[in-house]
């Protein structure tokens, strides 16, 4: 809050609370825009105790860490999701985060809770160069890394062998997905091929395998991805039909974006304005993610 109103920090307090720096910035609403996302998810914990489905796609800030900023994130609110459903007697919860990075910040807090299963998909070799494939904390962390060029096929076989598996033994009261548009071809800080389409099918598919569900935006650094991939979301969440094309009040929102610096935002395709839905991204399901996948399928044979 200090540092906000200030519009400055100290080398010291730089230091001690990594604010101020390239990926933690100052900027005029750097305390009132993440704390709206917290509360969210505070008031998300409290308003599904008796169940339901909830959206916050400014939440999804899983990096943040107890004391300190990290990555964007000057606040965690998975971490607070989580704790506030514990306060209404919530206690099984699935968090399931398909972000382009690992959620370090959610698993710093919940690796030694068995009570808390964690399943992350997320580019190998990124930052935070975090959830490596044997890490597992107590048992119930789950982690993917995959390489880059990620694609549907690829992500759809991990949905049915893995991630719903995993979920359906876990038996939970609550699940929190983290959504993040980051993991899509078109965004800069990823390498992976993934469609907004996979997003979606897992939103749906996660959707009534617990009484509470609870799902955020996270990541993403394409402002006609993220926004075409998180209205996709929403629709995907109340039952509704994507349209074909959209209709010109939201194609005239589209169309007010800007994406200054980009090559891409100077130039953006005529589909980034009209549609919502990407053409589907499949392609080769590797060795290298098979591998992977059927390693983390014997650990869930194990676990079960």
């Amino acid at each position: 809050m200090k540092a906000e109103a200030e519009g400055i920090v100290s080398d010291e307090v730089r230091k001690r609370y990594n604010l101020g720096t390239h990926a933690n910035p100052v900027f005029g609403e750097m305390y009132r825009r993440p704390a709206t996302a917290a509360g969210a998810a505070i008031w998300a914990g409290e308003h599904l105790k008796d169940g339901g489905v909830l959206y916050s796609p400014a939440g999804g800030t899983h990096h943040g860490m107890p004391d300190h900023a990290n990555g964007f994130c000057y606040f965690n609110d998975p971490v607070l999701a989580i704790l506030a459903m514990r306060e209404y007697g919530v206690r099984r919860i699935a968090y399931i985060d398909i972000d382009a990075h690992h959620p370090d910040g959610v698993e710093h807090a919940f690796a030694t809770d068995p009570e808390v299963l964690m399943i992350s998909v997320h580019e190998e070799r990124r930052w935070p160069f975090k959830g490596h494939l044997e890490d597992r904390g107590v048992g119930s962390v789950f982690n993917l890394p995959v390489p880059r060029g990620f694609n549907d096929t690829e992500m759809e076989a991990i949905r049915e062998e893995l991630i719903l598996p995993l979920v359906q033994a876990f038996r939970p009261e609550a699940i929190i997905l983290q959504c993040g548009a980051d993991a899509v071809t078109e965004d800069p800080l990823s390498r992976l091929m993934l469609s907004n389409n996979a997003h979606w099918a897992i939103v749906d598919a996660l959707n009534g395998m617990a009484p509470r569900y609870l799902v955020l935006g996270g990541g993403g650094y394409n402002p006609w991805s993220v926004g075409r991939l998180w209205t996709g979301v929403w629709g995907t969440l109340l039952k509704r039909e994507i349209p074909e094309r959209l209709a010109s009040e939201a194609e005239a929102i589209l169309r007010q974006l800007s994406w200054p610096g980009r090559a891409a935002g100077r130039n953006p395709p005529e589909h980034w304005f009209t549609t919502l839905r990407d053409a589907p991204r499949e392609g080769e399901f590797r060795t290298d993610v098979h591998g992977r996948l059927d390693a983390l399928c014997a650990r869930l044979k194990a676990w079960t």
